[in-house]
């Protein structure tokens, strides 16, 4: 057997060196994601590392014939694992040998990815392989990498190719991400929407994008209410909107005041409510929150979150609102993001509807209804060029 360790800044780059030097056969063990040594290290990219292996066929064995890999994830675990009893090994391939039997150990304690190798070992492999680790990076839960790979696995239809291929993936990968996107009803609950959630996300903008589509598009009449006494400039931002689009706009400092706000602009089909971002590690802040939520019995909450934000904080973001049973989720600024599995994650952490997208600053275009389409193509862009 023939391993070898190879290194690149993408996982391109480095799966070109593997299929150069070992052959389209060549099985993935392990890969990572390392810090360049030395000094000025930590300042650089990580680097991709990557442990691969091909059968040696020169490998000189005393008590049987000749066999190739067992292309078996657990099998070729268990293989490495017995101890040789009459094979000549070379102490150095014996190094190696203990060396991936550590890697594999952190693989299976990572993901159960049994099935992989046996996928690879196609002539698809890199197609695949490229596929598994943009998921990974994409920030999906391991749960449902693993998911959409046992699809792709069995759909296994190698007689599809290029284009018409890549299609069918993208359908199974569609089957995942069905199950844990939900869509909000077709209509509203009530005429009042509330948006909460952090500071930075961009509320404000995405209120005004929708007030402008619900005016344009569906000519529903509009009213605005700012709570968002916190930032001067976000009631100033509010008011620049509602002086474009020609709609009324109320201000509150109180959560009792919300009731007469409402009542001047009872006559308004929609009423859309501004709130003040709140840090998720502020319990006051939530608090408060909450007070003024409580106001109103029927209402349409929708908590917005930006893409750009780190999967641990968003965990963190979802944990503070957990005190709110219905909401929907409208996720931000997708134009600056580069990952967007925290969106799939969500839904499946959540149970709870993902209403809309934000993809640019333009009011009124850059929001769109979510789709599953639009999800798998943006997890999936850098796999399926």
């Amino acid at each position: 057997m023939k391993v070898k360790k190879f290194t690149a800044s993408n996982n391109q780059e480095v799966l070109m060196k593997v299929k150069n030097e070992l052959g389209p056969d060549a099985v993935i063990l392990y890969q990572r994601k390392v810090k360049p040594k030395g000094l000025f290290g930590i300042f650089k990219n990580p680097i991709i590392e990557v442990v691969a292996a091909k059968e040696d066929r020169e490998e000189l064995i005393t008590n049987k014939s000749k066999e190739k890999i067992n292309p078996n994830f657990g099998a070729f675990y268990s293989e490495l694992s017995n101890e040789p009893k009459e094979e000549i090994i070379k102490p150095s391939l014996s190094k190696e040998v203990d060396e991936i039997k550590t890697m594999l150990n952190t693989v299976i304690n990572k993901i159960n990815q049994q099935e992989l190798p046996s996928l690879l070992n196609h002539s698809h492999q890199e197609e695949v392989s490229k596929l598994f680790y943009t998921l990974k990076e994409q920030g999906l839960e391991e749960e449902i990498v693993k998911e959409i790979l046992q699809k792709c696995i069995a759909y296994n239809d190698f007689n599809v190719k290029g284009i018409e291929k890549k299609e069918e993936i993208r359908k199974e990968i569609a089957k995942v991400v069905d199950k844990y996107i939900m869509y909000p009803p077709q209509s509203l609950k009530s005429k009042i929407m509330f948006f909460i959630g952090p500071t930075g996300v961009g509320k404000t903008t995405t209120i005004a994008k929708l007030a402008a589509q619900f005016l344009l598009n569906e000519g529903k009449s509009i009213g605005l209410i700012s709570a968002d006494t916190y930032r001067i400039a976000a009631v100033e931002q509010l008011k620049t909107y509602s002086d474009i689009l020609n709609i009324p706009l109320e201000v509150i400092y109180h959560p009792s005041e919300i009731h007469n706000a409402i009542k001047k602009l009872n006559e308004k089909d929609i009423i859309m409510i501004d709130t003040a971002g709140r840090s998720h590690k502020n319990q006051k802040q939530i608090i408060e929150l909450k007070a003024l939520l409580d106001e109103i019995e029927e209402k349409d909450i929708y908590l917005v979150m930006s893409c750009t934000s780190k999967e641990r904080d968003i965990k963190e973001i979802i944990n503070s609102y957990k005190f709110i049973e219905n909401y929907s989720v409208i996720f931000t600024k997708l134009d600056e993001a580069t990952t967007f599995g925290s969106i799939i994650n969500t839904g499946k952490e959540t149970k709870r509807p993902i209403a809309y997208i934000t993809t640019g600053q333009s009011v009124p275009d850059d929001i769109e209804e979510v789709s599953i389409e639009k999800i798998v193509s943006l997890i999936t862009k850098e796999a399926m060029q």
